[in-house]
């Protein structure tokens, strides 16, 4: 299964668009579609994860990924410092 960027290139795939797509597009046709931003199975909508994205379109795939890549990235190392990770570290 996918996840990240490729999971939100599917989208573009299924909705049978090719680039540039626009971020708005894409959040009206999949406003409550949930992406996986990594492979520990943490996820947000769509909606929410381009609303972080630094960009109005993204005119190619590797322009896709730039820009939702560090955003996926990000929100994934914010969920490992959940309370598990805390307390993991606490024990050593």
């Amino acid at each position: 299964m996918s996840h990240g960027p490729d999971e939100v290139h599917e989208y573009v795939v299924e909705a049978g668009w090719s680039y540039p797509v626009s971020v708005g597009r894409l959040a009206e046709r999949y406003p409550l579609a949930n992406v996986e931003v990594d492979r520990h199975g943490n996820s947000m909508t769509l909606v929410e994860l381009l609303e972080r994205v630094e960009a109005d379109r993204f005119d190619s795939r590797a322009d896709l990924e730039r820009a939702v890549g560090p955003v996926c990235a990000e929100v994934s190392a914010s969920r490992r410092s959940g309370a598990f990770h805390r307390l993991r570290r606490l024990l050593g």
